[in-house]
């Protein structure tokens, strides 16, 4: 499945570079006030900054997505954040978001919890999203405030979102100063649109894509094998720079926030 090699592609980056770890004590004023003990792992030869600075600023295309599988104000500013920084750049031209309280094996709850895993049928041409999750589009209209604010002050060109139904879709949109300009759908649904979905999207102007996102990237069987079983992932982006002219990827990569599990 699409979904699996997204997930072998991120599970082979962190065993590379937790084999080639430099690791960084952040400053108190880095962490958070409950963890003050936080580090930053990057591989010892990173040379990202380095094909960022190949082109000028303007001849390149930044792209963005951050997947949230639970309700967090400060995660989603966070994850925003640490692509600035570690791309050393001040203006993504894209971000998606992809928000799952709740998610197909996912193995967590909306609170992330453990959860009993269910098979859950995929039915094609139907998204359903945030199924049994509480409040999920009016905490979603949160979340995205955070990134309305990153827009309104030109630090991100276009907003999306990934995996809303017709009707959560136009809640959100109805409810945004700065509306989703991308919306993305999963692959398990593309071979039969949605027409609401479609209709909705051509009559706001938004550009419908399709990806083959796993709905959790770091579930909890992949993070026991790598070890990793005292910790969840609080949040997971994943970032593309390409050069305009010719459409070339010139980089890409996730960035990973781990917390221990209490």
């Amino acid at each position: 499945m699409f979904w699996a090699l997204c997930q072998a592609m991120l599970t082979d980056c962190l065993r590379s570079t937790f084999g080639e770890a430099e690791v960084v004590e952040l400053q108190p004023a880095e962490s958070t006030k409950n963890d003050q003990h936080r580090r930053l792992i990057t591989r010892r030869n990173n040379d990202l900054l380095e094909k960022v600075r190949e082109h000028p600023r303007a001849d390149i295309k930044i792209g963005a997505k951050i997947f949230l599988n639970r309700f967090s104000e400060p995660a989603l500013a966070e994850a925003v954040e640490k692509l600035f920084t570690t791309l050393n750049v001040s203006y993504l031209d894209n971000l998606i978001l992809a928000y799952h309280p709740t998610g197909v094996g996912a193995g967590t709850n909306g609170n992330g919890d453990a959860a009993v895993d269910e098979e859950v049928e995929v039915k094609e041409g139907v998204i359903e999203w945030a199924v049994g999750s509480d409040n999920a589009v009016g905490n979603l209209k949160k979340l995205w405030a955070i990134l309305e604010r990153y827009a309104s002050d030109g630090k991100i060109g276009q907003l999306g979102i990934a995996d809303l139904d017709a009707d959560s879709l136009k809640e959100l949109y109805d409810a945004s100063t700065v509306h989703p300009s991308i919306a993305q759908i999963n692959l398990a649904a593309c071979c039969v649109v949605p027409p609401q979905l479609q209709a909705y999207c051509n009559q706001n102007e938004i550009q419908l894509l399709t990806h083959s996102d796993p709905q959790e990237l770091l579930p909890r069987e992949v993070l026991n094998e790598l070890e990793l079983g005292s910790y969840c992932a609080g949040w997971t982006s994943r970032y593309q720079v390409h050069i305009k002219c010719r459409g070339v990827l010139s980089a890409k990569g996730f960035i990973v926030s781990f917390e221990r599990l209490n």
